[in-house]
């Protein structure tokens, strides 16, 4: 594997629409693969003004190949003590080469030396039944230290996706303690 670099952007980056694109897409495109069937017809993930104003309050990090954005993570404070990392994608072409454990890694560092001593996700599940690639990401994650502690329901956090889906889902909140 090639050396990938990872970093938070910085705020300003939010004005860069080609990177806000990119970055957008790439979450979009690996969503609709993993989320397929969860959604209706043309709903997507987020959208550039969402990845903009996230990148605006210091939470998106990119990983870079070559200079090239091939992953993003978002990474937030979500109270005193926990940090939470969502959306994360990494481009279909750096699939399975570590990047999205890499993305995690500086994740959970970051949060670390602010000092919180847990980290969070949020796992979309169908609220019957299960999802093959949702069951891939449940197991890697609890491999990976996390471990479910409650679900949640999607329209208390996200009223909007909740309008946008096609199945009754929920959240499987995980969380990990940092050490």
């Amino acid at each position: 594997m090639q050396s990938i670099d990872i970093q938070m952007l910085p705020c300003y980056a939010s004005t860069n629409k080609v990177d806000m694109e990119h970055i957008t897409n790439i979450v979009n495109r690996v969503y609709a693969s993993s989320e397929e069937g969860f959604w209706m017809h043309g709903a997507v993930r987020t959208t550039v003004a969402e990845m903009a104003e996230f990148t605006s309050c210091n939470e998106i990090a990119v990983a870079r190949s070559m200079g090239e954005i091939v992953g993003c993570v978002r990474v937030r404070r979500i109270d005193q003590g926990i940090g939470e990392f969502g959306m994360l994608a990494v481009d279909d072409e750096y699939q399975g080469t570590g990047i999205g454990r890499e993305l995690i890694r500086f994740a959970e560092q970051k949060c670390q030396k602010e000092q919180l001593r847990k980290m969070q996700l949020e796992l979309l599940v169908p609220q019957e039944g299960s999802h093959p690639a949702k069951e891939i990401l449940e197991n890697w994650y609890t491999r990976i230290g996390y471990q479910p502690v409650h679900t949640e329901t999607i329209d208390a956090s996200f009223p909007k996706l909740a309008e946008m889906l096609a199945i009754p889902s929920k959240f499987v909140v995980f969380q990990k303690e940092l050490r």
